[in-house]
Parts: structure tokens; sequence; C-alpha cells
């Protein structure tokens, strides 16, 4: 009994464990759609927390969400009194949580002090080929012009090679003709040296013979003249 229970536990353990494994490597990356005033070395971004304004910014949705008539709304714009707002001179905090404007009167007073201006590097001022990918970056025109260039390059000589492989297959191929019609003039020229001794050996048999029987016949002595006779009845 115990043995089937010990069974059953790691059945349900097999069946559990590729499920976690998955969750463990499950990795996530959204540079491509960071909005380039945001602030740089995170490859993941949820929530920005903005305390100047008391506002946050759904990094996936590319919405802002602030409080209206008591009830918070996600849009994709701000209100026209925002609109001279410089978002690269402003603090934002990075918050990688489901939906943090659920306990905004906590986040509010632990980022309190962070409404004044502190220096960071935002993505549209960095120099690193990872963030070239966002559109809105300054260097993704020449970064997207480079990858198809580099994209081309590839394709240009994966053909090349292609071709070269081809024309080397093509000389092993004439290569192996020419061996072979070598090979088969080779045993050709051996299979008539063999017919050639073959008919050779037959000749000499046949004369060793030949003058074996000339031999015998000299050497048997000669019959003298039959006699016929004659039958006489009584």
């Amino acid at each position: 009994m115990k043995r089937l229970i010990l069974i059953a536990v790691l059945f349900a353990v097999s069946l559990f464990a590729p499920a976690t494994a998955d969750a463990q490597i499950d990795i996530r990356v959204n540079i491509g759609i960071q909005p380039v005033w945001g602030p740089v070395g995170f490859d993941y971004v949820e929530y920005y927390y903005i305390p100047e304004l008391d506002i946050y910014y759904y990094v996936p949705g590319g919405q802002f969400i602030y409080m209206v008539n008591g009830r918070w709304v996600a849009r994709t714009y701000l209100p026209a009194r925002y609109r001279d707002f410089d978002f690269f001179r402003t603090r934002v905090i990075v918050l990688n949580e489901y939906r943090p404007f659920l306990r905004h009167g906590e986040i509010r007073r632990m980022y309190a002090n962070y409404r004044d201006y502190r220096p960071y590097v935002t993505i549209r001022d960095v120099r690193d080929p990872r963030y070239y990918i966002n559109r809105h970056h300054p260097e993704h025109r020449n970064w997207k012009k480079q990858e198809r260039d580099r994209r081309d390059d590839y394709y240009k000589n994966h053909r090349d090679n292609d071709r070269d492989h081809d024309r080397y297959n093509d000389r092993d191929n004439d290569r192996n003709k020419e061996w072979r019609k070598e090979r088969e003039k080779q045993l050709q020229k051996e299979r008539e040296q063999r017919e050639k001794q073959y008919r050779d050996n037959n000749n000499r048999e046949n004369d060793r013979d030949k003058k074996g029987d000339d031999r015998k016949s000299k050497n048997r002595p000669e019959e003298g003249p039959r006699l016929k006779y004659k039958r006489t009845y009584n």
C-alpha cells in the first residue's frame, strides 16, 4: 500500500514539474514599446508612476491612467492642462505589479518625496543598441537600415554559399565521372589481358598436345603388309 502511495505522489509531481519549469524560464521583454521618456535599465515594464502628476502610465497598452470624478480612467492622451508637461524632466517610478493604482494611497505616500527632478538617463538619450528597436528612438531609422542591410548581406552570402556548394558538387560529380571512366577503361584493359593470356595458354596446351601425338606416331613400329588368306572348305 505504501508503495502505491509513493508511486501516485511521484506521478503527480511529474505532472506539475514541467509547468513549474516553464514558469521559471518565462522572460518578458517590451523595450520596443516603452516610451522614450522612460528610464533605461528595464527590459520589461508594466506601469510607470509619475509622482509630479500623480498618474500612472500602462506600458503594454500605451495608456495614461488618472482619476476623473472619483474613478480611474485609461486614456491614450492626457487632459489639455498637461499639454506642456515635460516628461523628460520628471521622476518616473517603475512598478511591475498588477494594477498598482488600486493601492494608490500607499504608493503616493511611499513616493511623495520623488516629485523633485532627479537626473537619470532616458531611453531617448541612451546609445545602447538594445533600445534602437524602439520606433521613437532617434537612432531607430539608422538601426532599421543597418538591420535590413545585415539581413540582405546574410541572404546574399547564403545564396553565394549555396552557389559555391553547387559548383563544388558539380566539380566533384565531374571528377567522379572522369574517375569512373578511367576505372572502366582500366577494368576493360585488365579483362582483355586476361582473355589474351587465357587464349595464349590454350594455344600452348594445344601445341604441346599436338607435338606429343607426333612424337608417339614416330616411335610406333611399322606394320608389315597384311596377308590375305583365302578360306578353303573341305
